[in-house]
């Protein structure tokens, strides 16, 4: 078959899991027989906007648009563009492929979608997260609380610095201010993130996500086939109104080949507890490490590089925390390859979220290595991890239960073992291909 992949980005560049699993998939699916062509995105400010590079990377042709957003002004530019939307169909007459299948059309253009359909070719979308229902993609707000749900007033209070008139007057001024200077904008987010849940949405604010959500609906009738990594996002999809029968329950593969199982040499003492991701304020690094302050009788390894998609709730005292934590050690960065590595390296993973996480990687990475995973009882996460089975399960957001599960294993020293004994089967990304097509040969 001739499969287009489309992803907002791709290694090494971004090393998100959605990142990471659509470059895992093309290159298998080319294994296994098929071509595939990716249409993905860069951010490079020395090159022209929306300037086109195609290279090949192991036997996989990609295909970049340069997309640095500095010529997005409202706040439609943020989901839909007509220039990258135009590429796109060029892409699509140069490959001619019989199914596009979607991973992320954030930093693209959900009318990619329309240029698909008006070739008669099926579309499939993979949902790996709530970005069409929810332009922030979490369903956090600007403070890090939890949205309860879609609305418009609700959306419009997350993104008045783009929908208020004045707001978005002075945001487009500060713009440039912000690249030079970090300090600024973090305190401008800040007071974003304590101010935006409070102020009240102008009914001019209100109507862009009333048009936003109009134009979601349709591109979501236009899609043939929508994939779920989760129930809990499946639940999500369908009540916003996507019929049952057009989105399915479908597990991500992993290349289960590279995670072995290997145990820690026996005896050694303390217990080492592993965050490993990316360092972000949603993934509730902060929480842990305060989790950690009164555990001084275990090790905490956190692996990853740092982004902000929100600020920490408060930066100075978790800076401090990382800095005079005896037992806290920042691993930094990895590569894929050094996964395995990492996880016979530690006793326990912990994937302390505080966001309804779709289906963390990481977690069916720890199953495959034989680690035993304390995650949040919420969203997709609890769908992996059976509490006193394979894992712990801990309230979500609340540091004094995470500290508490996180302490058992030093009161309970078989705990480790216990947890060690039933894991469930993980996908691997060679049968993870081989339905997908079943599903691309049914569309065709």
């Amino acid at each position: 078959m001739r499969i287009s992949q489309v992803v907002n980005g791709l290694p090494p560049a971004y090393l998100g899991g959605t990142e990471m699993y659509a470059d895992t998939l093309a290159k298998e699916l080319v294994r296994q027989g098929h071509a595939v062509s990716v249409f993905s995105r860069r951010e490079n400010l020395r090159q022209p906007e929306y300037e086109l590079e195609t290279v090949t990377v192991e036997n996989v042709e990609v295909t970049r648009v340069n997309n640095t957003r500095r010529e997005s002004t409202t706040f439609a530019d943020s989901y839909q563009n007509a220039t990258i939307a135009a590429c796109f169909g060029e892409f699509l007459d140069r490959f001619r492929p019989d199914v596009v299948h979607f991973q992320h059309l954030v930093y693209l253009s959900t009318t990619c979608v329309r240029e698909a359909v008006r070739r008669q070719i099926p579309v499939v979308m993979t949902l790996h997260d709530y970005w069409l229902i929810c332009q922030r993609g979490r369903f956090l707000k600007p403070d890090l609380s939890v949205c309860p749900g879609q609305s418009d007033a609700g959306c419009a209070q997350c993104f008045s610095h783009l929908l208020d008139t004045k707001m978005s007057a002075i945001h487009r001024w500060l713009k440039p201010l912000l690249g030079q200077r970090p300090w600024l904008r973090e305190r401008l987010r800040r007071w974003y993130g304590k101010h935006a849940v409070s102020r009240p949405a102008s009914f001019a604010a209100r109507q862009q996500i009333q048009t936003r959500m109009a134009h979601i609906r349709e591109l979501c009738e236009s899609v043939s086939l929508f994939l779920a990594p989760s129930r809990f996002l499946r639940e999500q999809f369908v009540a916003f109104g996507i019929p049952e029968e057009n989105i399915l329950f479908h597990e991500c593969g992993l290349q289960t080949e590279y995670i072995q199982p290997v145990a820690k040499t026996a005896g050694s003492r303390p217990l080492i507890f592993g965050y490993i991701g990316v360092v972000d304020p949603v993934k509730g690094v902060h929480l842990l490490v305060e989790a950690f302050q009164t555990l001084p009788h275990a090790e905490l390894r956190i692996y990853g590089g740092e982004a902000s998609y929100v600020p920490y709730p408060d930066e100075k005292r978790f800076r401090s925390q990382l800095a005079n934590s005896p037992h806290i050690r920042c691993m930094g960065r990895y590569e894929q390859r050094e996964l395995s590595r990492i996880l016979a390296e530690v006793d326990v993973v912990i994937v302390p979220s505080i966001w309804y996480e779709n289906a963390p990687l990481v977690i069916r990475e720890a199953f495959l290595a034989h680690k035993p995973v304390i995650t949040a009882d919420f969203g997709g996460m609890r769908e992996w991890v059976t509490d006193g089975v394979n894992g712990l399960l801990f309230q979500p957001r609340n540091i004094d239960d995470l500290r508490r599960q996180i302490a058992r294993f030093m009161t309970e020293p078989d705990l480790v073992k216990q947890l060690t004994l039933t894991f469930p089967v993980v996908r691997s990304i060679t049968e993870d291909a081989r339905l997908l097509v079943q599903h691309y040969r049914r569309l065709v």
